[in-house]
């Protein structure tokens, strides 16, 4: 058993690497199907909040699963709907490859900057690895100035900063997380089900046309974004973690590379030199932010 649960939770966390990493490719494939920012959010949620609804009223609706309603209230403000909106909208102006980057670039730089602001007693991401991630994040943004013709999006800007707040939104949750010692599954149950509020709204605001598209276009999104992103991804996780502890972690130095990879070769996004050498720093900044100080 000793050998086989490493081996399994291998498995696990590349799993979980693969299914995250190319969640900006699947949402791209949706933006052109004719999907926007609106409609994979209500998609996802639609699905994953009746997923977890009975595990939400098993647990309890009064105490919120437990973690109190105001705290509940806060950490589904951001890693819900508004959270999504903010991270898929960005592609809407920027490609896939700048998500796969950015995003994960930020997040342990925000992370590690309000680790030393509200939790001092935490380890802390090494200087030399914040200094990695800063810099691939720029030689990704000097990819579009020195080779404009091959720019995807002229206003790709835009989107980036969307995916550099994203960043911030999730730091917050995590160290929000931390710092109440909640119970992981029950924060996931709470924000899923939250996000069945953004239904009706949607609905109301939007109409019903998404459902003109096909049964396969928005089964796909359902699937993916809904059932593997926020469910079944996360429980992986948590098993991985219970199997390996914090070395899980070091998974999600994984997503870079293969979200650039399906980027170029399923979206066509273009490859250079300089979008390389950023996912190279971003990979290394990652792997080195979870090593522990000898």
């Amino acid at each position: 058993m000793s050998d086989t649960s490493p081996r399994r939770a291998i498995f696990y966390g590349l799993a979980v690497s693969i299914i995250w990493g190319a969640q900006p490719v699947v949402a791209t494939f949706g933006y052109r199907a004719g999907l926007n920012a609106l409609d994979l959010t209500f998609l996802r949620f639609a699905a994953s909040g009746l997923v977890m609804l009975p595990a939400f009223l098993q647990r309890g609706v009064k105490s919120a699963c437990g973690i109190g309603w105001q705290r509940a209230i806060i950490l589904a403000v951001l890693a819900g709907p508004l959270y999504n909106l903010v991270l898929i909208g960005g592609l809407t102006w920027a490609p896939a490859s700048h998500s796969s980057l950015i995003y994960p670039a930020c997040t342990p730089v925000f992370t590690a900057i309000l680790t030393r602001m509200f939790l001092k007693s935490e380890g802390r991401v090494p200087i030399f690895a914040v200094s990695m991630l800063l810099l691939g994040v720029v030689v990704i943004k000097l990819d579009g100035l020195l080779h404009p013709a091959s720019a995807v999006a002229p206003g790709a800007w835009r989107g980036d900063m969307l995916f550099v707040g994203a960043a911030l939104m999730w730091s917050t949750y995590t160290i929000l997380m931390r710092r109440w010692k909640t119970d992981p599954s029950a924060v996931v149950t709470v924000v899923q089900v939250s996000g069945l509020l953004y239904v009706p709204a949607y609905l109301v605001t939007q109409g019903t046309g998404v459902f003109e598209l096909s049964l396969q276009v928005l089964g796909v999104q359902m699937l993916y974004q809904g059932l593997l992103v926020s469910v079944f991804s996360i429980f992986l996780f948590n098993e991985t973690v219970r199997q390996i502890g914090t070395k899980a972690s070091l998974f999600t130095a994984i997503m870079p590379a293969i979200g650039v990879t399906l980027a170029v070769i399923v979206l066509g996004d273009p490859l250079s030199w300089t979008l390389v050498l950023g996912a190279l720093l971003i990979v290394g900044g990652l792997t080195a932010s979870f090593r522990k100080p000898s």
